[in-house]
């Protein structure tokens, strides 16, 4: 079959068309075909509207999207993300994950912070340390909650500052004053007692100081003396604990003699005993060797 010169140019024009329009749609959604990139792995108990196709951002600067996003297997109280960044961008293992906004009505994003300058790139696949950050919705709750718990408070000084407990608090204050009024000359003359008290503190202090300043010299050679006394008194103590060492292990090893020593003074004192009682019975014993004659008496 042979085809007119028209319909071949009117087919070169739609394939160049189709072709025109997929590289269009190519810039337009923003595929790059030749460009590398690592996916790494995210979980977050609340997703504050993320879907696939949101940011990822490296320090700020946009560095990727969101690929995938499922309930985690391992825990299902978790929405798992698989995120996919450009492969130059040097994610690291200290890098922490959260996510946040750019100002308060602007879409969120996952924000990847650069970590350490020390810390190892992260494996590609490999689950990053992910940071929970309060949505701004949870955070108005918790705001509600406040603001419910200081209008009660409010309340409750209110009721505490009502017209019974003012008049109350007035009749304190009068009281008060009534019993300043009555004392005063008390409180005065107490207040000028503490001042004389506390002026005669502060000139015994200069005194004191002066005391010391005048005699700083005299202080610091008795000082010396006193820790040299201390030390020839350490030594004395030494001398006298060597002494007594010395003087124990005589009276050990002369511990024998001196119990035949004293065996020996008790036999003397016995025999001293048993010739003191002979010479009282026997006085004569002293110049004779027997007993004299009884005396006759003549009749």
């Amino acid at each position: 079959m042979e085809y007119k010169a028209n319909e071949v140019k009117a087919g070169c024009f739609v394939v160049f068309s189709i072709l025109l329009l997929v590289f269009f749609l190519i810039i337009v959604s923003g595929m790059d075909l030749l460009k590398k990139t690592n996916t790494y792995l995210t979980r977050f108990k609340y997703t504050s509207g993320l879907e696939v196709g949101s940011l990822v951002r490296y320090g700020g600067m946009e560095v990727g999207k969101v690929k995938e996003m499922h309930i985690s297997p391992e825990d299902n109280s978790y929405i798992e993300f698989l995120i996919e960044v450009d492969a130059d961008v040097p994610v690291k293992e200290d890098s922490k994950v959260f996510i946040t906004s750019i100002g308060i009505m602007g879409e969120y994003y996952i924000e990847i912070s650069t970590g350490s300058s020390s810390a190892k790139r992260a494996e590609p696949g490999s689950l990053l340390h992910c940071k929970e950050v309060t949505p701004l919705m949870m955070l108005t709750e918790n705001v509600d909650k406040l603001t419910d718990q200081l209008s009660e408070t409010i309340d409750g000084i209110n009721q505490l500052l009502g017209q019974n407990n003012q008049q109350e608090f007035h009749q304190i204050l009068a009281s008060f004053n009534q019993l300043l009024n009555q004392n005063q000359q008390s409180v005065t003359t107490m207040m000028e007692n503490m001042n004389l008290v506390l002026a005669d503190l502060h000139s015994m202090s200069s005194k004191l100081d002066k005391m010391v300043g005048d005699n700083q010299d005299e202080i610091s050679t008795s000082i010396s003396h006193l820790e040299g006394t201390l030390e020839e008194s350490k030594n004395a103590i030494k001398e006298f604990q060597s002494t007594l060492t010395m003087l124990n292990g005589m009276l050990a090893s002369q511990n024998v003699n001196y119990q035949d020593i004293m065996e020996n003074l008790n036999r003397t004192t016995q025999n001293l005993d048993e010739f003191t009682r002979l010479i009282k019975e026997k006085p004569w014993s002293l110049i004779r060797k027997s007993a004299p004659a009884p005396r006759k008496f003549e009749k």
